[in-house]
């Protein structure tokens, strides 16, 4: 899930990502918006409980639907807000605020992955769904010896549309060099360990951990992006690289809380998407729209304006799924340097 902003109908000019290269998303606290959603599971039914927060202060857990609302919320052009139940990897659903207006999204968590037990002073071996594995060393974690670990290393496996739909953020992410890019995903990993009274540990100051992610995109030698995620600006900071071989992508860690990703950049087209009620006329305002690459990993999603119409980048020259409440349509994106931004569909409910 990538920027986005909206179009003006009639307008030519290329579209532009929402954020800055300081990132800095457009607040007004002078008006305030409504946010809501519906959160479920991998089988599409309703997770109650969950706890909606945003890092403002704001938040709400889900009713037995599994629906939440935050209302009056100070307007801004990006908003982070997480979502966490028991149980559940958490995630991270990027909205925007408009004055006077609701928006709504659904939002998809899956289950954290089975326990791994294991003393803190013998260390262990965490294996990943799909092949791969976490490797922590004795006495990784300040607690004693004796201390009884619980871990789950939790897999979102890009070949998975599903599992792949609870990724966090929206495929943002902040460069070495501080520059703000588009990213496709070849592996996410979120690393949990608690203690036995249920909190959480992270490693001690000098321990390492091995990530091994499972191979991905193609087990050619070399090297790739590593990015860990901050969940208060919902974006993927990057922070080391991993080692290609052709069964797993390698790298080490000296702390496990922040979800874990390994991207490679793609420079971004722009695609315009409009949505209509069933009479094909009136135009759909305020309606989410998502947009799910099908040819590389990587996704983003936006609300349409007043004219219906919203612009969403995604990869050029692409396969991707585009939903809006009922409907739905795959597209060929853009080829890359396509001027403007051009309509690429019409969906209808």
């Amino acid at each position: 899930m990538l920027a986005l902003g909206a179009l003006l109908l009639g307008g030519a000019a290329a579209c532009e990502q929402v954020a800055s290269p300081e990132f800095e998303p457009a607040a007004n606290v002078a008006s305030a918006g409504d946010i809501g959603g519906t959160v479920v599971n991998l089988q599409g039914q309703p997770v109650a409980g969950a706890l909606v927060s945003t890092p403002g202060g704001a938040q709400t857990t889900t009713s037995t639907s599994g629906s939440f609302l935050l209302a009056g919320l100070p307007a801004t052009s990006r908003l982070a807000v997480s979502v966490n139940a028991p149980g559940y990897d958490g995630t991270t659903a990027i909205y925007e605020v408009r004055s006077g207006v609701l928006l709504t999204r659904p939002i998809r968590i899956q289950p954290l992955a089975p326990p791994v037990v294991f003393s803190a002073g013998a260390g262990g071996t965490v294996p990943i769904a799909g092949g791969g594995q976490v490797v922590i060393p004795a006495n990784a974690f300040p607690v004693s010896p004796a201390t009884p670990v619980t871990v789950r290393a939790t897999y979102i496996d890009p070949g998975n549309p599903v599992q792949f739909s609870t990724a966090p953020g929206d495929f943002t992410g902040r460069t070495f060099a501080n520059n703000i890019v588009q990213i496709e995903s070849f592996g996410m990993l979120s690393v949990d360990v608690r203690n036995p009274q249920g909190q959480r540990l992270d490693l001690s100051p000098g321990q390492q951990a091995a990530l091994q992610f499972p191979a991905s995109g193609g087990t050619a030698p070399g090297t790739r992006p590593l990015w860990r995620f901050d969940a208060l600006q919902g974006i993927w900071v990057e922070e080391g690289q991993v080692t290609v071989t052709p069964t797993t992508q390698n790298t080490t860690v000296s702390t496990l809380a922040p979800q874990r990703n390994v991207d490679v950049r793609f420079p971004p087209e722009c695609i315009s998407v409009q949505v209509l009620f069933s009479n094909m006329v009136t135009p759909r305002a305020n309606e989410f729209v998502n947009a799910a690459g099908i040819s590389y990993a990587g996704g983003t999603g936006g609300w349409t304006n007043g004219n219906g119409i919203v612009q969403l980048q995604v990869r050029a020259a692409s396969q991707v799924l585009l939903r809006s409440g009922t409907a739905q349509q795959t597209v060929t994106t853009p080829a890359p340097g396509t001027l403007g931004c051009p309509l690429v569909a019409t969906l209808a409910f």
